[in-house]
């Protein structure tokens, strides 16, 4: 079966990780979803309205896995479903890395991953996409406000764990103290694939169009049909507004008109 579906789908875990965030697993036994592609979430016995855009951090082929940070009411909601429970799901939505990876120049250079927070969860999906197509080499950096070690071990435990691993905290307690986007040189690299805060995400950006480097980055635009029916998750390029879900969330950052 191809293409999005909807429905309510039985929660098979839901486990918590670092600094109030979960890992859901959902059983999911349609079409694998692609690497950078989301689905709008929420409880079966939810209060609200809309789901929330979660982006794909695993697929075993059986269940489809999601690292979610507990912030407003739909995902504090997630956080207390417990196995055997079910959650309305709409997806898999967007387009995915590879979209972008099978265009890009290959000149012998690694590829670079850079993540702020929960902004691996895609990239970690996508390790995994190559891992099956290919044997790519490439370095992870990823940026923390504190110590995460579950999610650092989701990095160094993946099928093809990173060349190199940099880890950044804001307070010092892992790896360098600083921000993610000081720790990398992106002219060393082929290409930068990157998620987190549009904050972290316009840093890279710029950092990448004064190397020449080319720079891919997952949106967080905040969403609410998720198919591109409502125009109010617009993200604004050289070629006019888009969709970050329907066109998105991955775009090339180099298109992307920062505010």
């Amino acid at each position: 079966m191809s293409g999005k579906q909807s429905g309510l789908y039985t929660v098979v875990a839901n486990k918590p990780i670092d600094d109030g965030a979960f890992r859901l697993a959902v059983a999911w036994e349609n079409a694998p979803p692609r690497a950078g592609q989301f689905f709008l979430i929420k409880s079966g016995r939810s209060s609200v309205l809309l789901g929330r855009p979660i982006s794909v951090a695993h697929y075993d082929g059986y269940a489809v896995h999601f690292l979610i940070m507990k912030i407003g009411t739909g995902t504090k909601e997630l956080a207390e479903t417990r196995e055997g429970e079910t959650v309305f799901m709409l997806g898999p939505l967007g387009n995915g890395w590879s979209d972008f990876l099978d265009r890009t120049p290959q000149n012998g250079k690694p590829l670079a991953f850079v993540s702020g927070g929960l902004g691996c969860a895609p990239l970690l999906y996508f390790v995994e996409e190559l891992a099956a197509r290919s044997s790519p080499s490439f370095h992870f950096y990823a940026g923390f406000s504190t110590a995460s070690p579950k999610l650092t071990g989701m990095i160094t435990s993946l099928p093809v764990p990173p060349q190199k691993l940099i880890v950044t905290t804001d307070d010092g307690s892992d790896g360098e103290k600083g921000v993610i986007t000081d720790a990398i040189d992106v002219g060393a690299y082929a290409a930068i694939f990157s998620c987190g805060t549009t904050a972290m995400l316009k840093a890279v950006a710029v950092m990448c169009a004064k190397a020449g480097t080319p720079c891919f980055i997952s949106a967080e635009n905040h969403m609410a049909c998720g198919v591109g029916a409502c125009l109010g998750c617009a993200v604004k390029t050289v070629s006019g507004n888009k969709r970050c879900c329907a066109d998105g969330p991955v775009f090339n950052a180099q298109e992307v008109i920062f505010a």
